[in-house]
């Protein structure tokens, strides 16, 4: 794309659907697309690229590119959908200020991709429900300042998801993937749920953890397992049984084999060396609020 002085841009369609079922034929238009999962899963054809996109995953479509959707029965598709043009000569939003002011936006412009397909990196989802669901209440506030606002943020969000995307997007699946383990490590941690839940393929995703952790995901869960045991076994009068189930395993054997294995000893010589002890002492001080509010009574024992 030419540097420009002058920027404007329309909408031109726009949708926010949950499909049980759709087979697009292949098509273009002379408007630019986004193509935006929240739930279920569907398949798009662009060019000569497949993409399977998973919620919080979105596909940019260039103007005058071939593309087509497939949706099926098995697994219904909620999508949003935001088709809009660029012109540097007429347009119902003035977007030269967002071009002058936005970094992200500027090499998005100077290097906009015919087509690509990445994952949210902050909040296009959200900044797409906001700018659809104003057009749905006023479809033709074209003069609407809130719309030209929702419209700036949207097309900010899609820039900086596409140029960092590029950078940062195994970054983003295991930062996913480990926020997954950190909210369940009290429950059963499948890899193939997780690489589901994440959005990418469980060969991917044990290939994130090796190169950037070193270690494989299994090996993941079981040390952010025993950290927590670790903590518990320090801060806790849990029985090491309570603990164990606590943190996922299912018996009191498997537990302390692996804790040993992690730490060099079992939990109870480990609790033995460094537990603390817990008092219950409020002091020898009471503070009573009264009820003018303003002051305090204080009690000595």
């Amino acid at each position: 794309m030419s540097e420009i002085k002058a920027l404007f841009g329309d909408i031109t369609a726009f949708y926010a659907l949950s499909l049980p079922e759709f087979h697009m034929s292949p098509h273009s238009h002379s408007s630019f697309e986004i193509m935006y999962v929240t739930a279920g899963s569907c398949t798009i054809l662009c060019g000569e690229e497949v993409y399977q996109v998973t919620p919080n995953h979105f596909v940019f479509i260039g103007a005058r590119l071939p593309h087509r959707l497939e949706i099926l029965p098995e697994r219904p598709c909620s999508i949003l959908n935001l088709e809009f043009s660029f012109s540097s000569e007429r347009g119902s939003l003035q977007l030269s200020e967002l071009l002058g002011k936005s970094r992200d936006f500027q090499e998005f412009w100077k290097k906009m991709p015919s087509y690509c397909c990445g994952g949210d990196m902050r909040n296009l989802g959200y900044s797409l429900k906001d700018l659809i669901s104003h057009l749905q209440k006023a479809p033709d506030s074209s003069d609407d300042y809130l719309l030209y606002l929702l419209y700036s943020r949207t097309m900010t969000e899609l820039a900086y998801s596409v140029i960092h995307g590029k950078e940062n997007t195994g970054l983003y699946y295991l930062k996913k993937a480990c926020g997954y383990i950190d909210q369940n490590i009290h429950e059963t941690i499948r890899v193939p749920e997780l690489a589901a839940y994440t959005g990418i393929n469980k060969s991917y995703l044990q290939s994130l953890f090796s190169k950037i952790l070193g270690c494989s995901i299994i090996e993941y869960v079981n040390k952010k397992r025993m950290e927590e045991a670790a903590f518990l076994l320090t801060n806790s009068s849990m029985s090491i049984t309570d603990i164990a189930f606590s943190v996922g395993y299912n018996s009191r054997q498997h537990f302390a084999h692996t804790f040993e294995k992690f730490y060099g000893t079992g939990p109870l010589s480990y609790r033995q060396l460094h537990a603390r002890k817990l008092t219950a002492d409020t002091g020898k001080e009471q503070y009573i609020l009264e009820n003018t509010g303003t002051s305090y009574q204080k009690l000595m024992e």
